[in-house]
């Protein structure tokens, strides 16, 4: 006579199965709060640090997801390099539509606008911090997430003199 407690083959594949898409579920929310919440941190930090300059009308788009990337470039406009300024975001903007129309023809032309945002990044951080660098490539190491851990570090400290800028 069969046991009560004896369960089909089916059934513990069946709960096996519901057992590993739960897991995979619980790891996905994981994810998406810790995502939320450094977003969030680099959205204030962005923001404050957009509402001290003469951007400031602009600063509400640091909570755009795409728009803030365009708010770096337009905060470090006159910061960049000679060649570049006065149309840096212009030049940001060609080259994130590029990749958005192209990027699917072009191999690894999704570089492009990871290497403008830490770009805009160096600038900003060169602004706040005289490890500038340090920054950038902690950010590139952590694949952004301390990019939006420094600007919230940011959002309140005062400018670099400029003597301290040029020393660098």
């Amino acid at each position: 006579m069969k046991e009560v407690n004896d369960m089909s083959n089916e059934a513990i594949f069946g709960y096996s199965i519901f057992g590993l898409l739960a897991a995979f579920a619980m790891f996905f929310i994981v994810i998406f709060l810790i995502y939320a919440i450094v977003y969030i941190f680099g959205a204030i930090g962005l923001f404050k640090i957009a509402k001290r300059t003469p951007r400031a009308d602009l600063a509400w788009l640091a909570w755009i997801p795409v728009a803030n990337t365009f708010l770096m470039a337009l905060l470090v406009e006159e910061d960049v390099h000679e060649g570049l300024r006065g149309k840096y975001t212009l030049i940001y903007g060609i080259g994130f539509a590029a990749v958005v129309i192209l990027g699917t023809f072009i191999p690894f032309s999704g570089i492009i606008i990871p290497a403008f945002i830490y770009y805009s990044f160096y600038f900003i951080a060169k602004r706040f911090s005289t490890n500038a660098i340090l920054h950038v490539v902690i950010g590139i190491i952590t694949g952004g997430i301390s990019v939006a851990i420094s600007l919230f570090m940011f959002r309140n400290r005062a400018p670099i003199h400029q003597e301290v800028m040029d020393a660098e």
